[in-house]
This record gives structure tokens, C-alpha cells and sequence, in this order.
């Protein structure tokens, strides 16, 4: 089933951060719900994919299908697919949202302003949609009425990384910045897919600090996980920091689920890509 997807170019964020998004509408009428989305290496628009040689084979997965894909598992919700501000040949790089190397790999600061800019696409998503005549859709959008899922796979979760460690800024803050904590407060569940990227560390928070901030705001986690990279043994700090991600947590009391798909079977990019058509709104 295929739903109708826009392709919107250089949406607003934060000062001169614009970011291309491809959305898709939910099944129903009048749903606050956004899922926004940060894919992983490989992924981006179609029109990208067909002229590039290493991307064209799994063009199964590009940003568009990608949205058709999450917008017919998760019906409930509006869609936003945000793509990286760059590409590096296969390599996403999300330099809007965390400071990156050439290849995408991140460097963590809990002062990149990444939560402000996701707050100000979220404005620009609601003056889009309240602008977008889709079957006689009445319902207003005001960023303080949606409730938010961010998702992210393989790369594109070094940018649900990089909110972890704001969390903790705005936290500790002598002088609460009251337009971000609500903010904040709006986001009800966070999504791991299958994580990773080409550095030799922190492709999972571990910081036991930063995790009690997440752990204070109450957020569902899901961490969904294949052997393409938690048994990947060449990259073995993969596996261990994403263990001491979910032991954390849970010793937090943060309300976790922790799904292994395809355990038993050869490790695969594609294994690593089906990941995105088997999970579903809880």
C-alpha cells in the first residue's frame, strides 16, 4: 500500500540550517502524532539514488519508500523523513543536527543547537500542513498541541545521540529555557534501529550522566537490533556500548523495549534494511 508523499526542499530550521523532507500523510483525519525520521549511509531521495552506482541497487530503500514504508506501519502518524544535509558519496552526513567528519562520523556537544533546529522544523512542518489541502483537513497544527516520535536507523542515529546530550544542558540549566522544556516535554517516544557508524566509538550513549537526564523525562525507548551489527566482529565496541545502553536504561527504570530481529540468520545489509519494514506503532 502507497501513500501520497510530498518532497519538500530547504524547510527552515534554526537560523541557516535548511533541510529537505519527504512527507507523508497518516491514514486518518485530525492525528497530532509526527514521527520524524533520520535515515542511515546509502539512504536518500529516489532522483539521487537512480544516477549513483553504488546507491542504485537498493533503491528499495530510498527516503521516499522509506516514508511510504514507516507511514503504512505507523498509520496513525504523519510522516517527516528528513534527509541529510549532505552526502559524502554512500556516507550521510546530518550537519545541521551534529558536528561531523567528512564521512558523517559524529562528534557529541550539548551545545549544537540540535533540538532548536528540530524544534524549528517542526514549526515549518505545522505552517506546511496547515497550508496543504489534503482531503478537506481542518485540524490546526501548532507545535504545542503534536505529540513527537523520533526515529532514527544505522547512521541517522548519531542524531538522536546528539539530543541525548542536550537533554542533559537544558537540564542543568540555572535558568530554565520554558520554550524547550515543553518542547521536550512533547517528545513521547524515541527509536533506535539498528545503530551505527564508520568511528571506533560512541555509537551508543554510555555516559551513565546523560542517560539519567533521559531517564528523567519519562521518553518510551525501543531499540530494535540485527546481527548486521551487534555481531559484527569487527567493530566489537558496537555490541558492547549498545549493551550498556539498554543495562542502563533499565536499571533507570526507563520504560525500554529491546527487540533482536533476524538472530539467527547470516549477517546482511539487506537483513540490516528489512529492519525498517518489520517494525509497527506499539
Amino acid at each position: 500500500m502507497s501513500s501520497t508523499i510530498w518532497i519538500w526542499k530547504q524547510i527552515s530550521g534554526l537560523a541557516a540550517r535548511y533541510n529537505d523532507v519527504v512527507y507523508a500523510r497518516p491514514m486518518i483525519s485530525h492525528s497530532h502524532e509526527f514521527l520524524v525520521y533520520f535515515g542511515g549511509d546509502i539512504q536518500d531521495l529516489q532522483e539521487n539514488m537512480v544516477k549513483c552506482v553504488e546507491k542504485k541497487k537498493y533503491i528499495e530503500w530510498s527516503l521516499d519508500n522509506t516514508a511510504n514504508i514507516l507511514s503504512y506501519n505507523f498509520p496513525k502518524y504523519h510522516v517527516f523523513v528528513v534527509c541529510p544535509s549532505r552526502t559524502s558519496n554512500v556516507f550521510s552526513c546530518f550537519d545541521n543536527f551534529v558536528k561531523c567528519s567528512d564521512y558523517g562520523i559524529p562528534t557529541f556537544s550539548s551545545t549544537f543547537n540540535a533540538l532548536e533546529n528540530l524544534q524549528e522544523l517542526v514549526k515549518s512542518f505545522c505552517t506546511k500542513l496547515n497550508t496543504l489541502d489534503v482531503n478537506q483537513d481542518t485540524a490546526i497544527y501548532t507545535p504545542d498541541k503534536v505529540n513527537l516520535t523520533l526515529m532514527a536507523f544505522s547512521k541517522g542515529c548519531v542524531v538522536l545521540n546528539q539530543f541525548l546530550y542536550e537533554f542533559q544542558y537544558y537540564q542543568s540549566q540555572l535558568i530554565s529555557d520554558t520554550s524547550m522544556i515543553n518542547f521536550i516535554n512533547n517528545i513521547k517516544s524515541i527509536w533506535w534501529l539498528d545503530g551505527g557508524h564508520g568511528g571506533y566509538k560512541d555509537t551508543w550513549v554510555t555516559d551513565r550522566n546523560v542517560l539519567e537526564s533521559l531517564a528523567k523525562l519519562k521518553i518510551d525507548v525501543h531499540v530494535h537490533v540485527t546481527p548486521y551489527q551487534i555481531q559484527d566482529t569487527s567493530r566489537p565496541w558496537i555490541s558492547m556500548e549498545e549493551s550498556c545502553f539498554y543495562n542502563t536504561l533499565q536499571s533507570l527504570n526507563v520504560p525500554i523495549q529491546r527487540i533482536v530481529h533476524f538472530e539467527n540468520k547470516p549477517r546482511s545489509v539487506i537483513m540490516h534494511f528489512n529492519i525498517l519494514k518489520i517494525i509497527k506503532e506499539t
